[in-house]
């Protein structure tokens, strides 16, 4: 083990997260250490720790060989944590902002790195350990660029797995796959879509069920929108899962709660309007709940493919939680619309009969549509478009 690693030219290598570059090869040693500190200040020395969490640096591509050595040892101390932290990195890879061109390189770089250890990190779903099963799941989730060998092996380890806890981030690591499949990889949603309708019809777990059919909506094209391909139970459990976790609605005690109640607002936004319109006519939702389908139901009329994406990434400000509900206005109205077009008004028209949407003051309209805020201007702009 480490054969080369004295023979790297670290210092030269460019910038890494905390410098010190001297330092790195015995980081690299006391990820083998007898003491849990040890290992830990080696695991955030390496890849981050706070703030710096997953940061990628130039010397990341040339470190992460020397860990994944380490996770195809069978001894060695803390895999489980040690992926989480590569679980960090891979992340890092996918960022949306637009970065040079030698960043773009050094992404590359380091999911190759990754790739090169494609076959540890595959033969770790069969780990003993149930945190190191889960921990390689959800790492490999990441691995975008192997949706071909991947998905149908995370199938088939999902059927060998008993843990519902990793089931569930099988399932979620899936969804991710499916999400980054190009134009011309659509033909194998058709190859994948038996797999999910059977766990979202016939699987004992209701967590699991729910991480199915979310994972499903991933096999909708964004560009034909067909349903054909789904259980038609899927609308069903998503729409229960949204009312589940956004009852009671709080943004600023609920936490992880109302962000995964948003996701499956989004989910829902990817299917026809019909669960969304109606949950928006129960009269047990509150405002907040109301709220939250009206922005799912604007981006399923008006929007389609990315766009959807993009839209949700605008996340509102609660911190002026009684003043009501706005969103920070840090970008530029994306979508300014004019013109009336089939199903637009229709989605309209349920947004203002619905009494709970308009309980609580709120920005959503103008920020994301360049339509009217209040009830009865968004009315008047419904009648002056069927006109023209």
């Amino acid at each position: 083990m480490f054969e080369t690693l004295d023979q790297m030219d670290w210092k030269n290598l460019g910038s890494h997260v905390y410098n010190r570059h001297a330092k790195i090869p015995d980081a690299i040693r006391d990820l083998l250490s007898q003491e849990p500190q040890v290992r830990q200040d080696a695991r955030e020395f390496l890849l981050g720790g706070g703030q710096d969490f997953g940061d990628i640096h130039n010397t990341t591509p040339y470190i992460i060989p020397f860990l994944v050595e380490i996770l195809a040892s069978p001894d060695a101390p803390d895999i489980a944590l040690l992926l989480f932290h590569l679980s960090g990195v891979a992340e890092h890879i996918g960022y949306q902002k637009s970065p040079s061109i030698r960043l773009l390189r050094l992404r590359l770089q380091t999911y190759n790195a990754f790739k090169a250890g494609l076959d540890t990190l595959i033969a770790l779903l069969d780990d003993p350990s149930q945190d190191v099963r889960l921990a390689s799941a959800e790492l490999l989730g990441y691995m975008t660029d192997e949706v071909k060998i991947l998905i149908p092996e995370l199938n088939r380890r999902f059927l060998e797995e008993h843990g519902e806890e990793i089931q569930v981030t099988m399932m979620r690591c899936l969804k991710r796959l499916l999400n980054s499949l190009e134009l011309r990889d659509y033909a194998l949603m058709d190859q994948y879509a038996p797999f999910f309708k059977e766990v979202v019809e016939g699987h004992p777990s209701h967590k699991v069920r729910v991480a199915a059919a979310r994972a499903a909506v991933e096999l909708v094209s964004q560009y034909k929108q067909k349903q054909d391909n789904l259980s038609p139970q899927v609308p069903t459990i998503l729409a229960q899962e949204f009312l589940e976790l956004s009852s009671p609605f709080d943004h600023q005690e609920a936490g992880d709660k109302s962000y995964h109640a948003e996701m499956v607002a989004k989910d829902l936004s990817r299917l026809s309007p019909e669960p969304l319109l109606n949950l928006l006519q129960d009269s047990a939702i509150s405002a907040e709940q109301a709220h939250l389908l009206a922005r799912a139901l604007l981006a399923n009329g008006i929007l389609h493919g990315k766009s959807i994406e993009s839209h949700w990434d605008h996340f509102p400000n609660y911190e002026k939680r009684t003043e009501g509900l706005f969103y920070l206005q840090n970008y530029s109205v994306p979508h300014l619309l004019r013109q009336p077009y089939h199903g637009k008004n229709r989605i309209l028209q349920a947004i203002v009969a619905a009494d709970k949407v308009w309980e609580i003051p709120t920005n959503l309209f103008s920020f994301f549509y360049g339509l009217p805020d209040s009830r009865q201007t968004l009315q008047s702009f419904l009648e002056a478009s069927s006109k023209s």
